[in-house]
C-alpha cells in the first residue's frame, strides 16, 4: 500500500504581523515547518512526502529546510495557489496515480505525534476518510450580519477539525475535480468530500495539536515543546 504525505505550506501568515512567511518563522529555534516535516519523516507509514509552497519560496525551502535538515522522503515541491483549496488541488494534481492513501495535513501545525497519522491511515482504509478533530468545549453561537444571537448550538454535537484528514486518493481526488469544475469553496477537505456524498469519520485529536496562527500561537507551540502543560 503506498501512503503518502501531502502538506500545503504555501500561506504567507498575514495575521502573524511578520515580515517572515510562517514556514520559516522559528519556535525554539528551528522554523516551524521543520517540526512538521521531521514527524512526518520518522512515520513508518509514510512512504514518500510532498510540500506545497509559495512559488517563490522553493529555493528557500532547498536551501534552508531540505538540505538543512537533510529530509529524505520530501519528493517534490509543488505550486501553491491562492488558496489553501487550490494548493490541495495542486498537490493532489501532482501525486503518482497508483497512490492509495493521502495523509493531507497542513504544514503550520508542528506539533502533530505520529500516533495520529498512523491511527488516520488506519481508519482511512476502513471507512475511505478520516479527520482528527475535538469536541468543543465552548457554547457556540450562529449570528446574524448585525451580531444578534440567531440560535445556539447543541455543544456535544458540535467538533473542531484539525488535521491530518486522510483519505483514499481516488476519493478526494475525485471530489476535488468536481469542486474544481463547479466552483465550490470549501475550508477543509473533508467538507469537499461531504459534498459529494460520502461519509467521513471522525477521530479523536489532541488539544496541542494547535494551528499556528497568531503570535499568540508560537508562545503556546514553544510552552508545549517545553513541556509546560
Amino acid at each position: 500500500m503506498k501512503v503518502v504525505a501531502l502538506i500545503p505550506a504555501a500561506g504567507l501568515g498575514k495575521r502573524m504581523n511578520n515580515k517572515i512567511s510562517k514556514p520559516f518563522i522559528l519556535i525554539s529555534g528551528k522554523p516551524l515547518i521543520v517540526y512538521t516535516l521531521e514527524t512526518f519523516e520518522e512515520c513508518p507509514l509514510i512512504y514518500k512526502i510532498y510540500l506545497v509552497v509559495n512559488p517563490e519560496e522553493k529555493e528557500l525551502f532547498n536551501q534552508n529546510i531540505i538540505s538543512r535538515y537533510n529530509f529524505q522522503k520530501i519528493q517534490k515541491l509543488i505550486d501553491g495557489g491562492d488558496t489553501r483549496q487550490s494548493s490541495v488541488y495542486n498537490g493532489l494534481n501532482s501525486l503518482e496515480k497508483d497512490t492509495d492513501i493521502v495523509v493531507i495535513h497542513d504544514g503550520a501545525r508542528p506539533l502533530i505525534k505520529e500516533k495520529f497519522i498512523c491511527q488516520s491511515i488506519e481508519v482511512a482504509q476502513e471507512f475511505g476518510s478520516a479527520v482528527l478533530a475535538i469536541p468543543s468545549k465552548d457554547t457556540l453561537k450562529m449570528i446574524q450580519d448585525d451580531m444578534l444571537v440567531e440560535k445556539t448550538l447543541d455543544r456535544e454535537k458540535i467538533w473542531r477539525a484539525q488535521t491530518p484528514q486522510t483519505f483514499k486518493y481516488n476519493l478526494v481526488f475525485s471530489a476535488y475535480q468536481k469542486a474544481f469544475q463547479e466552483g465550490i469553496y470549501a475550508t477543509d477537505d473533508a467538507a469537499i468530500v461531504e459534498r459529494y456524498g460520502h461519509k467521513v469519520k471522525l477521530i479523536m485529536g489532541s488539544e496541542e495539536n494547535i494551528k499556528i496562527t497568531t503570535p499568540f500561537d508560537i508562545l503556546l507551540a514553544q510552552d508545549l515543546l517545553k513541556g509546560k502543560f
